[in-house]
């Protein structure tokens, strides 16, 4: 019996241990820098071209902070799952694994492509801003999935 509880008082500590780390890194780290793209975006809705660069720098600042932040948010959390002795095969691990994956893949064609048009002759400010703006939003409730799965924790299977 001592063991039992041992094991869920352990577990507990590393649920709330998880679910403040988790919150700081995605909402400080991760969410606040799109959140702040996406405040931009209203912003070069109206910027002249002489403007615009700041903002894209701005951009893709806040992709390298959120490329850089993901390693250390994945080490932690497997070196966390680890001592907690949680399974790989965990249904909210690999649901968190598979939206990571899928918001790696969405950061690496949604942004670069884009960006990659300014001050070329394709690029139509109107139609770049709006297409940043919808971007930059998808990948934040990418994100705030993950991070509900990494909180919650759904046992789905």
């Amino acid at each position: 019996m001592k063991g039992t509880d041992e094991k869920g008082s352990t577990q507990h500590v590393f649920h709330l241990y998880t679910s403040s780390l988790y919150t700081y890194f995605k909402c400080y780290s991760f969410d606040w820098a799109f959140v702040r793209c996406a405040h931009h975006c209203k912003k070069m809705r109206t910027a002249s071209m002489d403007d615009m660069p700041p903002y894209i720098e701005a951009f893709k600042g806040a992709i390298t902070l959120v490329k850089h932040s993901g390693h250390v948010l994945v080490a932690s959390g497997i070196l966390l799952m680890w001592h907690a002795g949680y399974y790989w095969n965990t249904s909210w691990i690999v649901l968190t694994f598979l939206v990571m994956f899928a918001s790696i893949v969405f950061l690496a064609r949604a942004f670069k492509p884009t960006l990659r048009t300014f001050n070329t002759p394709a690029f139509n400010h109107l139609q770049f801003v709006s297409l940043l703006h919808r971007k930059t939003w998808m990948y934040i409730v990418l994100l705030l999935i993950m991070l509900w799965l990494m909180v919650a924790k759904p046992v789905l299977w």
